[in-house]
């Protein structure tokens, strides 16, 4: 008796998960994020010569079109916000399941936080739209508080009060259109101020454990996987940042650190918080607000930057090849045909 009872308790529990499953991509907020994650990882047959991963800053830094126009360089910015390092290595996982051996950029600015987990919120931008998967369920396991991981693993748990207004696209979320972006998003706001304290340092500082323990795991996933990374760092006002109470005190000094983590690895770093005068950043006009790019200024950064991959890189220009005039055609539609 007591064993038909145990059975009879699994199987409604068996049930229950896989109806929970079933409701959760019905309930997960429709977003951006949502899909563009999608289109890159699973449904677009596209082959990337570099992806682009990271947070918000990245998210709105490199315009994969602006370097398709000007280079003929095929990417894709898997960037999402609030998107910590550790979310950035297991996400990267998933980008290489399907896309072999790119060249691999990554934006390091959340190497400046110092908690255990980044904000819940922010992380769902990343953890809510990945397929199920070993990713995944090392990506909730590794990133997520322990009291909040059944939720990341069925979202209907933390989405269900959204049963009331639910939209027609929240059951068939028709992604294809937005795929023109790859990925990239920037504000079209003009901040107005400059930076009135910007500053340069020699001084070190460590960089906190959590992140300097997936930094070194991209390192050694780039010599398993045999990719060539890159590190990147957006333009910012640090000062923002440096006074929450779950980040580094000194950005510039961080990022010096990493400077030296880069060049111990053969790694290049390019921290356009250094070179903003190299770029021909106008911070007060190029940025949408203190913490990141503005269309504009990501438009400097991503031709900068596409002239860099040109220079250093072996990568083929497409742009004359039949098998991608479709990206051609999504230029017309991106953020960068405005600019130009």
């Amino acid at each position: 008796m007591r064993k038909k009872i145990i059975g009879k308790s699994l199987l409604f529990t068996a049930l229950l998960v896989v109806l929970l499953a079933g409701l959760s991509p019905i309930f997960v907020y429709k977003t951006e994020h949502r899909a563009k994650l999608e289109e890159g990882l699973y449904l677009s047959d596209d082959q990337y010569d570099v992806v682009f991963m990271g947070s918000s800053h990245m998210n709105g830094g490199l315009d994969p079109n602006v370097i398709w126009n000007q280079q003929g360089i095929t990417s894709f910015n898997y960037a999402t916000g609030g998107q910590p390092l550790d979310v950035t290595y297991y996400l990267l996982k998933e980008v290489l399941k399907t896309h072999k051996s790119p060249l691999v950029v990554v934006d390091l600015f959340y190497l400046g936080m110092t908690t255990q987990y980044g904000e819940s919120g922010l992380i769902s931008n990343t953890v809510d739209n990945m397929q199920f998967s070993e990713n995944k369920l090392e990506t909730i396991w590794n990133c997520i508080p322990p009291q909040d991981r059944i939720a990341y693993l069925l979202p209907v748990l933390k989405y269900h009060f959204r049963w009331s207004s639910l939209q027609k696209k929240d059951f068939g979320f028709d992604v294809a259109p937005l795929y023109y972006s790859k990925g990239f998003a920037a504000g079209t706001d003009r901040y107005g101020k400059p930076n009135s304290e910007w500053k340069t340092t020699d001084n070190r500082i460590d960089i906190p454990e959590k992140s300097l323990e997936y930094l070194n795991k991209i390192i050694d996933l780039s010599k398993t996987e045999n990719f060539d990374l890159i590190f990147i760092n957006m333009p910012c006002d640090y000062s923002e940042a440096e006074k929450e109470s779950d980040w580094v005190n000194d950005c510039e000094a961080l990022f010096n650190t990493v400077a030296d983590v880069a060049e111990e690895n053969g790694i290049p770093f390019l921290d356009f918080y250094d070179k903003k005068d190299e770029v021909g950043l106008d911070f007060a006009n190029d940025m949408n607000n203190a913490g990141h790019l503005n269309l504009w200024g990501a438009y400097k950064i991503s031709s900068y930057f596409g002239n860099y991959l040109a220079q250093n890189y072996d990568l083929e220009d497409h742009r004359s090849d039949s098998a991608y005039a479709q990206w051609n055609e999504d230029y017309q539609y991106s953020q960068a045909a405005s600019v130009t």
